[in-house]
């Protein structure tokens, strides 16, 4: 079976939630990430959290065929 890029469209794609608890002016974050692909998920409580998720997720998107 042959993949193209468009069976690819949401690798990358991830959905945020930010909690009530977020205040961006204070640099307080909170919430949940979800990677699309594959349903892995992490509730977060700090954007350097959010941020090391995203960029687990994308280099493990990279490394995969």
């Amino acid at each position: 079976m042959k993949f193209t890029e468009s069976d690819n469209i949401m690798r990358g794609a991830f959905i945020v939630q930010l909690g009530p608890k977020t205040k961006p002016e204070e640099g307080r974050f909170e919430g949940r990430v979800e990677e699309i692909d594959s349903s892995i998920e992490l509730r977060f409580h700090s954007s350097e959290e959010l941020l090391k998720f995203l960029g687990e997720r994308l280099a493990c998107a990279k490394s995969s065929p």
